[in-house]
């Protein structure tokens, strides 16, 4: 059976979404203050935290990747891991810029 989501660019779209929305389930789980997620995602920058909850955000890539591996769906976890290298560039920039 041929399946249309083994492409590359439908694993870097699911690469660079699911770790936004497994950040935004973080901070609706564990924050329980009157600030909306794109103040909290600004406060987060001037405390210099911004990077730690992205590179957090960005675990549920990897299950990802491996079902990806797992069911042969090579293209698309070359885009998951596209995707989890802008993330990454993205966390080392955060870190270093202080």
């Amino acid at each position: 059976m041929i399946c249309k989501c083994n492409k590359q660019i439908v694993g870097f779209l699911i690469g660079l979404v699911v770790p936004l929305i497994f950040s935004f389930l973080l901070f609706k789980g564990r924050y329980h203050g009157d600030l909306g997620f794109d103040d909290f995602a600004i406060t987060m920058f001037k405390l210099q935290s911004l990077g730690k909850l992205v590179s957090v955000s960005v675990l549920p890539n990897l299950l990802i990747f491996f079902v990806a591996i797992w069911t042969e769906r090579l293209l698309a976890a070359r885009g998951i891991v596209i995707a989890t290298l802008l993330y990454t560039l993205a966390t080392v920039v955060l870190y270093f810029l202080r």
